[in-house]
Parts: structure tokens; sequence; C-alpha cells
């Protein structure tokens, strides 16, 4: 109803508006259709690409052209391919080609996909051995991390988080049936029980939540391997500053800062320095 009183006046301010309104929404649903079409097309032309990439990156390596299959391997990782039997083929194809660094690289992300993938575990197990008997001047430490370290990444993080809340629920269980028991009649000597369990559950939970705090803390320091054979390490970000100590292939560092085409990284025994940063892979 018109505020004013005039029925006249409403309809003449209600009427383009609805006309409006209408077009509006036609249109509105035109271009969303037009859209959809649009993106469907493109989504359908970029699988068919990725689908002729993995091809010809299978058959390239099937008949020994291992170039040829790093090559497709490597656009479908550009075209942000997230697959670990991606990261897999392309370890295969880098340690054909004698690129060790590249090859544990490819390994490596493969079983952060999936840490399950066996045959990339072996693989990279093989090709570290491979990379032990070449380096002669090894850095003590250099690839032997701190104890924290391997203890909160013994386990993957969602069986950590499951552990946790398993613990911390079952703390609380026993704690209430402690508690139970200490009000019902002629319970009492079963309290003492049930609070030594749950004393226990207590510093188990407590434990499993410091691993879960460490494993995502840990989660967010970027790492990277070692891509080149011997890779020299400066004390800045520049050609002409000293070198300070050699990284070898498949070394896994921890990535610092950046400076341009340089990054500083950290090895497990505390030693820093610069390396450019195509010489290394991150994960």
């Amino acid at each position: 109803m018109n505020p004013s009183g005039d029925k006249r006046g409403w309809r003449v301010r209600t009427q383009p508006q609805a006309w409006i309104s209408s077009r509006a929404r036609c249109l509105a649903l035109g271009l969303c259709v037009a859209v959809g079409v649009v993106v469907s097309i493109a989504g359908i032309a970029r699988a068919d690409l990725l689908d002729d990439a993995w091809k010809r990156g299978n058959d390239a390596f099937l008949r020994g052209d291992y170039v040829a299959a790093v090559t497709a391997y490597e656009q479908l990782d550009r075209q942000g391919v997230l697959s670990p039997e991606l990261d897999y083929n392309l370890g295969n194809a880098y340690y054909r080609l004698g690129q060790l660094g590249r090859a544990i690289w490819g390994w490596e992300r493969a079983l952060d996909l999936d840490p399950d993938a066996d045959d990339a575990r072996y693989n990279l197990q093989q090709a570290r051995k491979g990379v032990e008997r070449r380096v002669h001047d090894k850095i003590e430490g250099a690839d032997r991390e701190s104890i924290w370290i391997r203890a909160v990444a013994a386990l993957t993080l969602s069986t950590e988080t499951w552990l946790f809340l398993a613990l911390y629920v079952s703390f609380f269980v026993f704690l209430g049936l402690r508690l139970r028991a200490r009000r019902a009649p002629g319970g009492h000597d079963d309290a003492p029980g049930w609070g030594a369990i749950a004393g226990i559950l207590g510093v188990m939970a407590a434990l499993a939540g410091a691993l879960l705090v460490g494993r995502l803390a840990l989660d967010r320091v970027p790492y990277a391997i070692v891509l080149g054979d011997e890779v020299p390490a400066k004390e800045g970000a520049d050609p002409n500053y000293r070198t300070t100590f050699d990284v070898h292939a498949g070394l896994r560092v921890r990535v610092l800062d950046r400076d341009q085409d340089w990054v500083r990284i950290r090895l497990a025994n505390g030693l820093e320095g610069w390396v450019r940063d195509r010489d290394v892979g991150r994960l």
C-alpha cells in the first residue's frame, strides 16, 4: 500500500521497477548460461590437453625417450596438476636421465601427496644410497634431522589428530567414572583405579597434543630438495660472496628467506647459506 494514499502514484513507481527487474533477471540468466558454456568448453579443452600430455609422457617413457617424457610431465606440473602418480613418473624419468636430485624431489613430492606410495619410498631409498656413494666430502649431520622433528614427523597429521582426540575424550570419560565411583554408595574403593587411569590418559593426551602442535608448526616450515649434484652455498645472495659449504643432490633443506632469485637455506645441523632458487625444488 502507498503510504501517501495515492494509488496512481504507487502504480507509476512499481511498474517500471518490475519491468527493469524482470529484464535484469533475464540478462543475468543469459549471462550465467553463457559463462557456464564458456567455462565448460574451457574445462573440456584443458582436460583434453592434460590427457594428451599424460599420454605423450607415458608413451615417451615406455620407448626410452626420457627427455620427451620429462617435457610432457613438466607440462602437467606447470598446469598445477597434483598427482602422486605424476610425481612418481617424473621422478623415474629424472632417474633414468641420471638426475638424482630431481628424481629424489619427484619421489618426495609423491610421498607428500600419498604417504603409502611404497614404490616411491623404495626408489627414494635406493636413490639416496646412490647419492651417498657419490658424495665424498659429506657435511656431518646435514641430513639428520633433530630429535623433535623426527618425533613429530613419525606419524601423519591425521593420525596424530585422531590420537589426540581419542586420548582427550578417554581422559574425561575415565575422570567421569572416577567421580561417579566416589559418589556411589560402597563404590569408594573403585575411585582410585579410575583416577589412576584418568591421570595416565591425561599425560598421554598432553604428549599427543604437544606432538600435534609441533607437527602443525613443522608443516608451516617450507622445505626443498637440492637438485644439482653439487651446489655452492654462499654467505650472501650474490655469486661474488664466499662459498661457505657445498650441498649435494637430494639433500632436504629448510627455506628461510628469499632475495630475488636466491634463497637462504638451513641444514639439519644448523648451517645456513644462500643458493640460487633454481638449484632447489620446493616441497
